[in-house]
């Protein structure tokens, strides 16, 4: 769940969810410095750090439980049931499916549910750092011990309690029981209970985990801030984002779970709200995807942020092959923007700005054909008007047999052969201009074909007074 730093005691609580933590930490009344979620700074690491595990199946109950009928505390978020048609089966579903995630990057219901039934010895919950283990079945002898070697005192209170229920209620199917016994085997193995709920005392309790093993680094570690409780705003910009020296490849390898939701286009002052609003946008992504983004906007706030100068290029030098089929044209534009902005030359800030113009005056014929003019099928059967003059000497396109579009297009190829980092993003700019539901495409699909008839002069006549009831 979440690794608290507390003050006074001076400690590190790792505190897996429905172990009774949330006494233990009340019971300690320290005041809490930070959160972290899925790591520990190393800057913590000559802290006392101790934590409390639970038999996996009574664990697992008392997460259904909460979740189905609710707790015991007045005023809890888990007061009122959550899921209350929550089934057994249900639950392990969620535990299995590896597009729902568990870490604290997004809020929903089934997060949240994984979050508090994630196996106890999975990597997120930093087991390994612990030098000093409770058993939830001895919490109060344990505690008791803890707090001798806290050189505290303190009364254990018991809180979140869940509600009465009817056992009946908790059906398990045969399936259901193999499923949870695979779910669950290494917290069986790791932690010294047996599958049937009993101990294996061979593990003295407080060192189980004396010497932490060397973990492999990861995206919560190499961006702490992100994965913390922690709040940035503008003048601690320099934070918000990983180290300008983080290895990349973990980003790209970490694919953020869910389906992909629509674009937010708000604004937070607070850089972790903004980024976690942003989130969603990526679901399926890898998290570099997600970090560009991130990227842009603090540059947008303060382009002399310089981790975030650095991160911006080194994706785009790097990594931007692994996720340009990622990043939505949106994105994209958005990439162009900054590098026109804020290119390391004159050629790339040219050829971003390039692809800016591409794009957005293409978005600007588009908007006004959604705002102005009616839906109608494409190619058209037949045509309102033939074309010819527009404004200033220009004409309109030759669209049966003429070449200006895939003039215009190679144009751009040979000013993106002028940058190979500003050229990529323009080039894959111009492959989605010719593949989305853009003008493009559609005078593509009538490009060699004849012409079509026009309308009869008096059939025009009533389209255009039908047309303007309907404005």
């Amino acid at each position: 769940m979440t690794n608290f730093i507390l003050r006074n005691p001076d400690v590190v609580f790792i505190h897996v969810p429905k172990t009774g933590g949330t006494s233990v930490r009340k019971a300690l009344n320290g005041g809490i410095v930070q959160r972290y979620f899925g790591h520990i700074p190393d800057r913590y690491d000559g802290l006392f750090r101790f934590t409390i595990i639970r038999d996996p199946r009574e664990r697992f109950l008392s997460a259904f439980r909460m979740f189905k009928y609710g707790n015991m505390l007045e005023g809890d978020y888990y007061a009122q049931p959550r899921w209350p048609d929550l089934t057994i089966t249900t639950a392990l579903d969620v535990i299995e499916d590896p597009w729902i995630g568990y870490d604290r990057s997004q809020r929903s219901l089934p997060w949240n549910l994984k979050h508090h039934m994630l196996p106890q010895t999975h990597p997120f919950h930093c087991l390994s750092a612990a030098n000093f283990v409770l058993r939830f079945e001895d919490l109060e002898s344990d505690f008791a011990r803890l707090c001798a070697q806290l050189e505290t005192s303190a009364e254990l209170p018991k809180l979140r309690e869940s509600l009465k229920h009817e056992s009946s209620d908790e059906v398990w199917s045969a399936a259901d029981e193999d499923r949870f016994q695979e779910i669950f085997r290494n917290d069986y193995q790791e932690l010294g209970y047996a599958p049937e709920g009993a101990q294996d005392v061979d593990q003295p309790l407080g060192n189980s985990f004396a010497e932490p093993s060397t973990s492999e680094p990861s995206v919560f570690g190499l961006w702490p801030t992100y994965f913390s409780d922690r709040k940035v705003f503008l003048d601690a910009i320099q934070e918000a984002l990983p180290s300008e020296d983080c290895a990349l490849e973990l980003f790209v390898d970490e694919i953020i779970p869910g389906k992909p939701s629509e674009s937010w286009a708000g604004r937070s002052s607070e850089f972790m709200e903004h980024f976690r609003q942003l989130q969603p946008e990526f679901c399926g992504a890898s998290r570099l995807s997600h970090l560009l983004a991130c990227t842009i906007v603090v540059l947008r706030r303060d382009p002399e942020c310089k981790n975030a100068v650095t991160l911006f290029w080194r994706i785009l030098d790097e990594q931007f092959a692994a996720i340009q089929s990622e990043l939505s044209l949106r994105w994209l534009v958005s990439v162009s923007d900054t590098i026109a902005d804020y290119g390391r030359t004159d050629t790339e800030r040219a050829v971003g700005l390039n692809a800016s113009i591409l794009a957005n005056t293409t978005k600007l014929h588009e908007s006004e054909l959604t705002v102005y003019y009616p839906q109608r099928p494409w190619p058209p059967k037949k045509r309102v008007a033939s074309g010819g003059a527009l404004f200033d000497g220009m004409r309109t396109f030759w669209t049966e047999k003429g070449d200006m579009i895939e003039n215009m297009f190679e144009r751009s190829g040979h000013v993106a052969d002028l940058s190979p980092t500003a050229g990529k993003v323009l080039t894959e700019v111009i492959e989605r201009l010719r593949r989305g539901p853009t003008v493009y495409r559609r005078f593509a699909r009538i490009f060699g074909k004849p012409q079509v008839p026009l309308l009869e002069e008096d059939t025009k006549k009533r389209m255009h007074r039908m047309m303007r009831r309907k404005l």
